[in-house]
């Protein structure tokens, strides 16, 4: 078994000898191909370059997304969490600390424990767990720009990501007006923010997880929520639903709409608006197509993971 593992050293909780020795472990059931990315987009040519049949991603999930969004159909991908956040790891049942990961990712490999993971795209672009516009999307253009000149670009905690998606509130007078169309399954709604949701949690805030689309996970299409026009005493609501109380999942609020298992979905923003996919910022747009695409990549998971995805189809199995 041959495993490229490629390590992205500005990622929150990535240096050498952890890299080092989450390689060593690797290397107890396969020959390890270690490279580091170098910029933005490096780690998806590494995640396509020949001669691997699994790649490990070490970073955070916007390296997660790169290899995706690189790797050649029928290769197996892997993630060791070393990032800020690291959703994705979490959603597939992994450890939180790097070694441990190692370790259970090696188990896998040696028992071919992987499964067939849908994804989403946007304009072609391959997400993992969430894709959002608006205010989401806004905040994480303000952590991409704080990102870009701190001298170790590595991104700012999570409370940076809070504070900026204050920052764009306080900038339209705390309040959300609908800036775009959304269609689907026949239906156009209007929306101020549009969160996109392949899985639960959407994301999380520390430990704490964010409920933002809590029906989504393996077992079906994509989530949506949209949010309406709010004005700053309605506001609340973005938080409640979030971490408290997610009533709008079970269409209790006129304001919120949720959408459910959805395989197609199109956007069109009256004026361009801020995109991301799997918390990166992609730049603003002013028209989108959203389309779920089932078992588009195999991933490594852990055990206790194993019963909330679908079954491997027999020849991936035993590839």
């Amino acid at each position: 078994m041959r495993v490229r593992l490629i390590a992205n050293p500005s990622a929150s909780r990535v240096d050498p000898a952890l890299v080092e020795g989450v390689a060593r472990r690797l290397s107890t059931v396969a020959d390890v191909d270690l490279r580091r990315t170098e910029r933005a987009g490096h780690a998806t040519e590494l995640a396509g370059e020949p001669g691997a049949d699994v790649v490990i991603g070490m970073g955070g999930d916007g390296t997660a997304n790169e290899i995706v969004n690189g790797v050649d159909p029928g290769t197996v991908v892997g993630v060791i969490p070393a990032g800020a956040t690291s959703v994705l790891a979490r959603q597939l049942g992994l450890p939180a600390q790097p070694l441990h990961a190692a370790a259970v990712l090696a188990a896998a490999i040696e028992e071919r424990r992987w499964r067939p993971l849908g994804v989403g795209s946007l304009n072609g672009r391959l997400f993992t767990f969430s894709a959002g516009f608006g205010l989401e999307a806004e905040a994480m253009r303000l952590v991409a720009e704080r990102r870009a000149a701190r001298p170790d670009h590595r991104r700012p905690g999570d409370l940076a990501v809070v504070g900026s998606a204050i920052s764009v509130l306080r900038a339209d007078g705390f309040a959300l007006r609908e800036r775009m169309t959304i269609r689907a399954g026949g239906d156009d709604i209007r929306a101020a923010y549009l969160a996109i949701a392949n899985g639960h949690p959407y994301t999380y805030f520390g430990r704490i997880p964010v409920r933002t689309a809590p029906r989504a996970g393996p077992g079906s299409a994509l989530d949506a929520v949209a949010v309406g026009s709010l004005r700053p005493a309605q506001l609340w609501r973005l938080a409640a639903y979030g971490l408290v109380w997610p009533r709008h999942a079970a269409g209790r609020d006129r304001h919120v709409a949720y959408l459910h298992d959805i395989d197609v979905l199109d956007v069109s923003a009256d004026t361009p608006l801020a995109v991301h996919v799997d918390g990166e910022y992609l730049g603003q747009m002013d028209a989108a197509e959203v389309r779920y695409r089932p078992d588009a990549v195999r991933v490594l998971i852990a055990p206790g993971a194993a019963a909330s995805f679908p079954a491997p189809e027999p020849e991936a199995a035993g590839t």
